[in-house]
């Protein structure tokens, strides 16, 4: 632990040292560098501090940010695929639709035609 705020404390004050030289390709790169090896040091920091509780806590925070991302890419879809029937085939189902739109997005033929999957609310 005591070897790891020491390398951190080292490639901070290098960092630090880089900012006298003038900017280049080269700098940026090495900068670049540094900067990922002070977040892998402080990423392994981390995990050996890290409590179980802290460990519950992060880990259900990544689930709730993971439900709201596939929350709103299905309400997305959702309306993609009821603006698609309201506005060109109110007579097939939505079911229907959400299939030809998966056929659609592999590649397959299907029934609706591009018009339809490129501009939804004409």
């Amino acid at each position: 632990m005591h070897k790891l705020r020491k390398q951190l404390d080292a490639i901070r004050s290098e960092l630090e040292d880089l900012e006298k030289f003038r900017d280049s390709k080269e700098l940026r790169k090495f900068k670049r560098n540094l900067q990922g090896e002070l977040s892998n040091i402080k990423e392994i920091l981390r995990k050996t501090t890290e409590t179980q509780e802290t460990k519950d806590k992060r880990q259900l925070q990544r689930m709730e940010i993971a439900n709201k991302n596939r929350s709103s890419k299905n309400k997305r879809t959702w309306n993609y695929v009821k603006s698609i029937q309201e506005n060109y085939f109110p007579d097939k189902s939505l079911k229907e639709i959400r299939s030809s739109l998966k056929k659609h997005k592999l590649g397959l033929e299907n029934d609706i035609p591009d018009v339809a999957w490129r501009n939804p609310s004409p």
